[in-house]
């Protein structure tokens, strides 16, 4: 059985996520002899199980392995294959990092530092579909609550808070699929449900503090009045900013 030094088992990452390399070394020594990122048992591209250029980042490596695991569950032969070209990739840019041989992304380079707020969201483009449908879904609800301000009352908001937490959901669902029983990526459905959920939340919240609160705040502290239209306004303005604030979310965080 093969041996890594302790060195390496502590500074070890996953690709975007923060796997231990204990456990991806455990996979290569049960299952497969080590080998070089250069080919595998059949003597393939590892990069190509995948369908992922050389120049891939660790994001789209273990987007793809997840994406192969849901794709290929209950198929011990596809399986295998896949854990090993995963291996593979894990162990070529391990090597690759510790002689310097590339650059390391910011997330892996302060892997081992606190991280205060691992919840945050992040910058991440969802796809054309997600933004136009999501964009559409809640320009509607702005303008119901914009057009229909004396019988909408706060039902656009609520909508828009729905709109926003399913198209976020949908979006995690594509990012990270759930895995076969048994994976460390079986939970995935709940953490995105759940995610879905928060990040929708924030956008509700922050679109009623932005679009509202805040300019209150400032022309009281100005010892200025807005204008009577602005109270008057209320709730459509709430939906106004619920609304772009939760298309924002989906369309351009995780």
């Amino acid at each position: 059985m093969t041996r890594f030094p302790r060195t390496i088992i502590k500074s070890s990452w996953k690709c975007g996520a923060r796997i231990s390399l204990a456990q991806s070394a455990g996979r290569l020594t049960r299952r497969h002899p080590l080998r070089t990122c250069a080919s595998s048992a059949a003597g393939e591209d590892p990069y190509k199980v995948f369908g992922l250029s050389r120049n891939a980042n660790s994001d789209a490596v273990n987007r793809a392995y997840k994406r192969k695991l849901a794709e290929n569950r209950g198929d011990e032969a596809a399986l295998a294959r896949i854990e090993e070209a995963h291996s593979a990739i894990m162990m070529s840019q391990l090597t690759a990092r510790l002689q310097g041989g590339v650059a390391v992304e910011k997330d892996i380079k302060y892997a081992d530092r606190a991280v205060y707020f691992p919840w945050r969201p992040r910058l991440y483009k969802a796809s054309k579909e997600v933004i136009l449908y999501s964009g559409i879904a809640h320009a509607v609800m702005a303008a119901w609550g914009l057009l229909l301000r004396a019988s909408a009352g706060s039902q656009p908001i609520v909508a828009c808070a729905v709109i926003g937490a399913g198209a976020n959901i949908y979006k995690l669902q594509q990012i990270f699929p759930p895995g076969p029983s048994g994976s460390s990526s079986e939970n995935s459905a709940l953490k995105n449900l759940l995610r879905g959920a928060a990040l929708a939340t924030l956008a509700t919240f922050l679109g009623c503090f932005l679009i509202f609160t805040v300019p209150d705040f400032l022309a009281a502290q100005l010892n200025r009045q807005m204008p009577y239209w602005f109270y008057e306004s209320e709730q459509a303005l709430l939906a106004l900013g619920t609304a772009l604030s939760n298309w924002v979310m989906s369309s351009f965080f995780r």
